[in-house]
């Protein structure tokens, strides 16, 4: 059973989207998903992001540089999401339910990016410096939880 996203969640697959068409690309990747997460401006992820330094502008001229975009991306649902978008997609049910949530939120999107290590997205992010290990933590603290029960 799916589980319901939240309206921040929503609105960053929505924007994830937006940003997909107005870079011209085919599909909607993993590098759109995490520009819709931080244009979504509000959420777990979107703060934590800013935090840690990543901005939106930024990551479009990474994308624009060194992303080219390919016609013939196997797309695997009507939505146009690549399939390790889906991938993704599917990891941030695994981590709502990991913490016990009722929705998926972007912080679950978020965990479920940076987990899928060989994709668009945490390629842009090494190559912006972040350290994921670090983003990870702070999008815990951000979400309250207790990050000294994860290393016991």
């Amino acid at each position: 059973m799916q589980k319901p996203y939240t309206i921040k969640a929503s609105k960053a697959l929505e924007l994830a989207g937006k940003t997909s068409k107005m870079l011209r690309h085919s599909y909607i990747g993993t590098e759109h998903l995490l520009v819709g997460l931080l244009k979504e401006g509000t959420g777990v992820a979107a703060n934590v992001l800013m935090t840690l330094g990543v901005d939106e502008d930024k990551i479009l001229d990474l994308i624009e540089t060194l992303i080219a975009p390919s016609t013939d991306v196997m797309l695997m649902d009507e939505e146009g999401y690549s399939p390790r978008t889906v991938r993704v997609l599917e990891n941030a049910f695994n981590e709502a339910e990991r913490f016990k949530s009722e929705e998926i939120g972007t912080e679950h999107l978020l965990f479920a990016l940076i987990k899928e290590t060989d994709c668009a997205a945490v390629r842009l992010l090494n190559t912006m410096g972040v350290n994921l290990q670090k983003l990870y933590v702070e999008a815990l603290v951000a979400m309250g939880e207790d990050i000294c029960l994860l290393y016991t």
